[in-house]
């Protein structure tokens, strides 16, 4: 027992001397490839010069670690120097500018106060002076999508007191007539319809006519049709100026309506001349819908 004793012992004892060999070696491996590294490294680091094998391959191994951490350590500089450099005068320019942007849009909202006050001032001055008694103001918030504006839709209903068949007005004349009316809004076609029909006086002769919207008015959006005008004691000139002669009670009188600017000569047409509306109906934003009128006839 001791002979195979003795003969085991010194074959484990190779084996650990093997394994230590082989650490050995692997550890000077590690370490020359450091040092092979690090040469390269210093090397990198010299003055500008030509490359040769080992630089090349250090320079290969190195250049994308030193990307992302040049990459990383700018993002970072940046941040710093941001939070760091960020002085009183820039906090201060920075609420200025905000101060700045705040003012601009107050100007633009109260310029639009201002003009819209203009518009319901000429709008009132233009009721009074049509003798309208009583009247719901109210915004234009929809229309037609055809290019004519025959419809409008107003933000005042029958809450407001409105009603079916009220005249409509702005301070440019006679807008047209209740179609429609809700709760809280109303719908309003205007004069340039073919479907309304308004009793009409010449203002210089005292004549009294109908006028109503073209039918096919594909070349002249505003353009009216004047109708039973007596051709034998009528001297009717382009210019003239159309108003409400309040005939029937529909319309109050004396609301402008429109000027001729044509006079039929023929006398087989029935109809005696075309005018155009004082109205701009493309740029209409607030409307008055007459509740009480002035004079009829």
């Amino acid at each position: 027992m001791e002979i195979c004793v003795r003969s085991i012992l010194p074959s484990a004892g190779n084996g650990i001397a093997m394994r230590r060999s082989a650490s050995n070696k692997k550890t000077l491996i590690i370490t020359a490839l450091s040092a092979a590294l690090l040469l390269a490294l210093v090397i990198l680091s010299a003055g500008a010069k030509r490359a040769n094998f080992f630089e090349n391959a250090a320079g290969t191994v190195l250049t994308p670690v030193q990307r992302v951490a040049s990459s990383v350590s700018g993002a970072i500089s940046a941040f710093f120097r941001n939070l760091f450099n960020t002085t009183d005068a820039d906090i201060e320019n920075a609420r200025l500018r905000s101060e700045l942007a705040l003012k601009d849009r107050s100007l633009i909202e109260m310029d639009e106060l201002r003009r819209e006050n203009e518009r319901l001032r000429e709008l009132l001055g233009f009721a009074r002076s049509a003798g309208i008694e009583q009247g719901v103001t109210a915004r234009v918030i929809g229309r037609s999508s055809e290019i004519h504006y025959r419809t409008f839709t107003l933000d005042a209903g029958s809450s407001s007191g409105i009603d079916l068949n009220m005249p409509v007005i702005c301070a440019e004349g006679l807008v047209g007539i209740v179609s429609e009316v809700g709760s809280g809004w109303c719908k309003v076609t205007a004069v340039v319809d073919p479907t309304v029909a308004v009793p009409v006086m010449v203002e210089r002769t005292r004549d009294t006519c109908m006028a109503h919207g073209v039918l096919n008015a594909s070349g002249d959006k505003n353009r009216m049709e004047l109708y039973y005008l007596p051709a034998d004691r009528s001297d009717l000139v382009p210019g003239d100026v159309l108003i409400t002669s309040g005939i029937g009670g529909a319309y109050p009188k004396g609301i402008r309506l429109g000027t001729v600017t044509e006079v039929m000569t023929s006398e087989k047409s029935s109809i005696n001349a075309y005018l155009s509306p004082f109205v701009d109906f493309a740029h209409l934003e607030e409307l008055m819908v007459v509740t009480r009128g002035g004079e009829t006839g």
